[in-house]
């Protein structure tokens, strides 16, 4: 047995500058899957396999700065719209709601009225920050759009003046809102909205890049 495992064959190491390692027979107690030379390169081998790697470089580097291209037309093209339906929301329909303005609110609830549209550009660069998928923070954005929906219901009822349906059955028309829960109403819809919008613009600024300037806030 012991001269059995003195004949058995060793290694052997081709000469410095060889392309592969030689590797010989098997030892005694040396795994099967080591006996072959399949996981050995060759320097061409390894030469191709940089230059693979390295030419999937300029491909990813083209798509990043396509996504910032992207990124920059968009905000170049909805960011301004925000901040003015932002503005509008803390400045004049602040004043109008305080004053009791219904017919104002009215007006600008309707379609193409300074807060309709601002529902456009506040979809639209929500979705920027998504591609092929929808991405968390596209749906994060978009859940607070949501919620300024649901404040801009609130201010409708509000401006419209009137409840529920009326009479029996539903018979008998809507009935007049008292004026205090009429305004309680829309001061507690523009609160709403103003916490939605501020939570929209936070979101959209949250990791923004050092090439966009943040969007403000309402105070």
């Amino acid at each position: 047995m012991l001269s059995l495992l003195a004949a058995s064959p060793s290694v052997v190491v081709s000469p410095v500058g060889a392309s592969r390692l030689a590797v010989g027979p098997v030892r005694v107690g040396q795994p099967a899957c080591l006996a072959s030379d399949d996981f050995s390169l060759s320097r061409r081998e390894v030469v191709a396999a940089a230059a693979g790697l390295s030419a999937l470089l300029p491909a990813a580097q083209a798509r990043a700065e396509s996504t910032l291209v992207t990124r920059q037309q968009a905000y170049t093209r909805y960011v301004p719209r925000v901040e003015r339906g932002r503005d509008y929301w803390a400045g004049g329909l602040r004043k109008q709601v305080s004053s009791g303005d219904w017919a104002a609110i009215q007006a600008a609830l309707e379609k193409k009225g300074p807060i309709d549209r601002l529902f456009g550009p506040l979809e639209l660069w929500s979705s920027s920050f998504s591609s092929k998928t929808i991405s968390p923070k596209t749906l994060a954005m978009n859940d607070a759009i949501d919620e300024l929906r649901e404040a801009c219901r609130d201010l409708r009822s509000a401006a419209s003046g009137k409840e529920g349906s009326g009479g029996f059955f539903g018979f008998g028309g809507p009935k007049a809102m008292d004026d205090g829960k009429r305004r309680k109403i829309a001061q507690d819809a523009y609160a709403k909205g103003k916490d939605a919008i501020n939570k929209y613009i936070e979101l959209g600024n949250d990791g923004l890049g050092l090439n966009f300037t943040p969007i403000d806030q309402m105070d």
